[in-house]
């Protein structure tokens, strides 16, 4: 029975609380104006205008029998706040299909410069770009997407112009004119993707614009919105390049670090190039676009070959030299001469087909070996000086260390390493890597690093190696012995070991001496390009590396700081001799004393014996080798040096191995017993005596 009042009791306060809270929800509803939609309005015969007048005397009347106020007022329900809406950043553009590297074709810029000669007039040169476009498209084929430009920004307009161009000035400027053409990428592409349809309608559904203007203006309706004017797709290539005041101000651009100032320049520059062509919510977008994945833009050409043309006299002198982008290399001004002024163009071909360097994907790697692929490989040319697989051919190893954009950050060579083609095949080739340092080229693998080979082209008749310590390359290495070696030479039998009779004879290499600037002058050996490098200091081996001749005119070699192990080796010379001479004196007192043995002089071999023990043990000697030791090791120790230490301790090593061998205590009391012994033959009632103890000095 309780059960059951509890039961309805609580039925009977959930229906009072389900009717007030019905009853202040229709209060709050009758507080809010009506709004009739327009298809209402037009289905009543009302205007908008007098609807909504209606609909806000009924909510003033309903509110204030509602809920009436002390001061006459009526109460409005509290408006909610909306948050404002979570602005997107707009999606990265759009990429292609990936390419493989065989099928990336080069992206070749040719800037042709000519002096200013009356040989040279416009109509010539424009004739010398034609031809030379139609030899390259011969030649080459697809392997290159060519332009040719009559440039205005070498200056001379010689070789001279030529040899300024620094490899930092052209990676520079084609970081500007890639980020001008991305702008107007961008804007071209988010222009024809905003190109609104059109909608043509059929002339049958179509009322006259008379008859519709007067339905309109009888059942009170707005007028339709004007519908914007069609935007126009943006040119993606401009109709002349950019001047070198917008150069300029995308360089500064390019050099603003602060976010909050390189955002806003963006923009600015983004609705210059747009001219009020573009709309500017499509602007704003494409800013957007440009600040947060393209800046800086990645560069897109392979190479430039800048070139020149000038008048010597009678002769014309062509010019030109090589820039690559994933190396970011130039190559020296090569120079052709003519007299012929209708093979000007031939020799230009010429010329490119000398300073062009074809550029390699370093796939697969070992220590020894590694496995190459041509980019474009796909695409052989016509013209054998432009051909990309040749067997040995040889290569330079580096790392291309890139960010999230691909933009690479990081640029290293590998050292005194070369790679060398000896199978070849269409795209492929199979090679053999020499190089002079430790670790190999599979080790290097990561995610963001590319591993590429350029091709190498010896150009010059000798390099000139300047050797330099490590820690200190204003201080040149003077008199230090250079080995060149055609192959590298197998290792020296030890001392004490008989050479292997299937190990070839060790080859004689040349010899030469650092001057005293520390140079040495290596020529170039027609029948092999690849030698072996051996620098010594005295007995000591300071480098070992293979070298391409006349590939660089100028190299430096840093060899390990020497100073330090020359110092203990000098000490350590005349420990030797000290040692010589106490093996020697020691050999002379033994014989005197076996002569004087044999005499049966026995006094005099007491003080041959006494003579004998106050020679240098084999302790002394070590004594003296840790006290030449200790403080050249602790100062390697303090430079990081590991390979001077090494050395320093090789050093006192090879003279305790000679001074434990001819200063064993041990003999010295064996011999010492055999004359005891024959003495007690001699003389029975002779002192027995007592065997030295070792370490006796």
């Amino acid at each position: 029975m309780m059960r059951h009042h509890h039961a309805s009791s609580y039925l009977v306060r959930l229906a009072v609380a389900f009717l007030v809270t019905a009853t202040v929800v229709e209060l709050s509803f009758a507080q809010q104006p009506e709004q009739p939609s327009e298809k209402a309005t037009e289905a009543s015969g009302e205007s908008p205008e007098s609807s909504k007048a209606g609909a806000d005397g009924d909510s003033k009347t309903a509110s204030a029998t509602a809920t009436p106020e002390s001061d006459g007022t009526t109460a409005e329900a509290p408006a909610t706040e909306e948050p404002p809406p979570v602005k997107l950043p707009p999606p990265p553009p759009k990429v292609g299909p990936r390419v493989p590297f065989e099928l990336q074709r080069y992206d070749v810029e040719l800037p042709i410069v000519f002096e200013p000669s009356v040989k040279l007039g416009p109509a010539f040169r424009k004739s010398i770009i034609a031809e030379v476009r139609q030899l390259i498209d011969r030649s080459v084929g697809p392997m290159w997407k060519l332009k040719i430009e009559e440039p205005h920004w070498i200056t001379p307009r010689n070789r001279t112009g030529l040899e300024r161009l620094t490899s930092v000035g052209l990676k520079q400027r084609a970081l500007e004119l890639r980020f001008a053409q991305v702008v107007r990428e961008q804007l071209a592409e988010y222009t024809k993707a905003k190109s609104p349809p059109e909608v043509v309608a059929s002339p049958s559904d179509e009322p006259p614009a008379e008859e519709a203007e007067e339905k309109s203006a009888a059942e009170g309706d707005t007028p339709p919105p004007e519908t914007p004017p069609k935007q126009e797709p943006f040119p993606v290539e401009a109709d002349t390049p950019p001047s070198d005041a917008r150069l300029a101000e995308i360089r500064q651009l390019l050099t603003i670090t602060d976010n909050e100032l390189l955002e806003p320049a963006i923009a600015e520059y983004v609705t210059k190039v747009a001219s009020g062509k573009v709309a500017p919510e499509t602007v704003a977008t494409v800013s957007e676009v440009v600040y947060l994945y393209l800046t800086p833009p990645p560069v897109t050409v392979d190479k430039i070959f800048p070139v020149s043309v000038e008048v010597e006299g009678g002769s014309y002198i062509i010019s030109a030299r090589e820039w690559d982008r994933e190396s970011e290399l130039l190559t020296t001004v090569r120079t052709r001469t003519t007299i012929d002024r209708r093979t000007i163009s031939l020799q230009i071909l010429r010329l490119l087909g000398e300073v062009f360097r074809p550029i390699t994907l370093i796939d697969e790697a070992t220590p020894q070996t590694a496995r190459i692929k041509y980019k474009a490989g796909e695409f052989p040319p016509g013209d054998p000086a432009f051909a990309l697989a040749k067997k040995d051919a040889m290569y330079v190893p580096f790392f291309r260390y890139l960010d999230r954009n691909k933009v690479m950050q990081k640029l290293q060579f590998l050292p005194w390493s070369y790679i060398t083609a000896t199978n070849v095949e269409r795209i492929r080739a199979s090679c053999e890597l020499a190089t002079g340092v430790k670790t190999p080229l599979g080790s290097f693998k990561r995610r963001r690093m590319e591993l590429r080979a350029l091709a190498l082209k010896p150009h010059t008749d000798q390099t000139t190696l300047t050797l330099v310590p490590k820690r200190n390359r204003t201080r040149p290495l003077v008199g230090y012995l250079v080995a060149v070696y055609d192959e590298i030479p197998p290792p020296p039998p030890e001392p004490g070991e008989e050479p292997k009779e299937d190990v070839p004879e060790r080859e004689k290499p040349d010899i030469y001496r650092s001057d005293r600037f520390g140079n040495v002058t290596i020529p170039v050996d027609p029948n092999k390009a690849l030698q072996w490098v051996f620098i010594r200091s005295g007995s000591s081996l300071l480098a070992k590396f293979p070298l391409v001749a006349g590939a660089e005119r100028q190299m430096t070699v840093e060899c390990p700081d020497d100073t330090i192990r020359l110092d203990v080796e000098g000490q350590i010379v005349l420990l030797q001799s000290r040692l010589v001479d106490t093996i020697a004196k020691q050999a002379m007192v033994k014989a005197m004393i076996t002569n004087r043995v044999k005499k049966g002089e026995w006094k005099k071999v007491d003080e041959s014996l006494k003579e004998l023990d106050e020679l240098a043990t084999i302790q002394s000697f070590e004594t003296l080798v840790s006290e030449i030791q200790y403080p050249a090791l602790k100062k390697a120790e303090e430079r990081g040096d590991r390979s001077s230490k090494g050395r320093i301790k090789k050093l006192g090593a090879a003279v305790l191995k000679i001074a434990r061998i001819h200063l064993d205590q041990e003999k010295i009391d064996e011999f010492r017993e055999d004359i005891i012994q024959q003495r007690q033959l001699d003389d029975p009632n002779a002192p027995r005596g007592k065997r030295a103890a070792p370490g006796r000095n």
